[in-house]
């Protein structure tokens, strides 16, 4: 069944609401940058992303990490092991890949073996740094929206009760592609175009946030 009037406000106040902590480092004066909302960041990063020079690409992948674990204690250790364990080479590859006109997929950004980027959720949020207009992420607590039996995407989704990341195959790649598929559809049906799939998908990482869970999978599986 379609999305009632009240499930629509919910999501759509649920993505206007979106607060993660809009946060990057300056990785060469060695301070906390606090952003004035999540655009100065996609700006920031894709910037960086995109850069010619290895050093800044190299703060802009950390800069993910950065801002992704803003609220998790361990995320110093893991900016350290991204940046004592990064090579040169592995930039220049990642570099090589964007240049592209067409947007990598993940299993080739994985074949790079970047420090830290093994799993979906950190790989997803390159993408969507890359282009926020039509990627989004997928990470652990966006798996959480699955319920057994619905004919939504998430719920072909490989990715067990005992696993620690979402593995990048084949298969989950193409739910991945759904995933954000399905993002745009509730956009353009219900808010008639005027959100990104990454802000539909906030929307959602939002209302889990919240412990708000029932809700979200409700308008997930209905929309």
């Amino acid at each position: 069944m379609p999305l009632t009037s009240y499930q629509i406000a919910c999501l759509d106040k649920a993505i206007k609401t979106y607060n993660f902590p809009a946060v990057y480092f300056d990785f060469d004066t060695r301070i906390e940058i606090k952003a004035q909302n999540m655009t100065e960041i996609e700006t920031v990063i894709a910037r960086q992303l995109r850069s010619q020079e290895v050093r800044i690409v190299k703060h802009g992948l950390a800069n993910i990490l950065y801002w992704g674990f803003a609220q998790i204690g361990y995320r110093q250790n893991r900016i350290d092991k991204f940046m004592n364990n990064i090579s040169d080479q592995q930039i220049i590859k990642f570099q090589n890949l964007i240049k592209q006109n067409e947007m990598p997929t993940m299993r080739a950004i994985k074949s790079i073996g970047l420090p830290q980027y093994s799993g979906m959720s950190f790989v997803s949020k390159i993408l969507m740094f890359l282009n926020p207009e039509d990627y989004c992420v997928l990470d652990q607590q966006l798996a959480k929206l699955r319920t057994p039996g619905s004919p939504k995407i998430l719920n072909d989704l490989a990715f067990g009760n005992n696993e620690t990341q979402i593995r990048i195959t084949e298969h989950n790649e193409t739910v991945y592609d759904g995933w954000r598929h399905e993002c745009s559809v509730i956009n353009q049906i219900y808010f008639h175009g005027r959100y990104r799939v990454t802000d539909v998908e906030r929307g959602f990482f939002n209302l889990i946030q919240q412990d708000c869970l029932l809700d979200a999978k409700e308008i997930y599986n209905n929309a």
